[in-house]
């Protein structure tokens, strides 16, 4: 036998699921809406961090390929002067690095003679510089550590050339 189908708990049915699926389309539409924002606060959480976190900050680089000096300190006075930042560097850690060039070059171009005694100075403020969180100190620490490379290297090249002079004459 068929059985009677009650029209009214039919209808009560078919709008109870057109409920269930206009309420499904809102909730679907929140979290499709609660996802974006989400999205939004993580790239823009990740955009700041790249933009003022130390360790994106591209430290500036010793040129390999440097030339020939007469002295040491025009060795040095060249790979100071050509230091390249790049753009994604933040002005507060550029400033930073800059001011420690700045300072041990005026110091370098009184000493010119003996460098030897810059590079202690340098080394000196290195070990005592303990703190470099915020970006103006990471780049004036970072300035140091070029200043005392830049010195050595100086040192080297010249040591080479000196070397292969001697070669030539022996």
């Amino acid at each position: 036998m068929a059985e009677k189908i009650d029209m009214f708990k039919l209808v009560e049915q078919v709008e109870k699921q057109k409920k269930m699926d206009i309420d499904d389309i809102f909730s679907t539409l929140d979290s499709v809406k609660e996802e974006e924002e989400v999205k939004k606060e993580t790239n823009k959480y990740a955009n700041y961090a790249e933009v003022n976190d130390p360790t994106t900050i591209s430290r500036p680089r010793i040129p390999d390929n440097i030339g020939e000096y007469d002295t040491r300190f025009e060795c040095f006075r060249c790979i100071i002067e050509n230091v390249s930042y790049g753009s994604r560097n933040v002005n507060a850690y550029v400033e930073g690095h800059k001011d420690a060039l700045e300072k041990y070059y005026g110091d370098a171009y009184q000493n010119r003679k003996d460098l030897y005694v810059i590079e202690a100075r340098v080394n000196d403020e290195l070990n005592k510089t303990v703190s470099h969180s915020a970006l103006y100190e990471k780049g004036y620490y970072d300035g140091l550590a070029y200043v005392l490379r830049a010195l050595k290297r100086s040192k080297e090249l010249l040591m080479q050339r000196i070397s292969s002079e001697m070669i030539k004459k022996l």
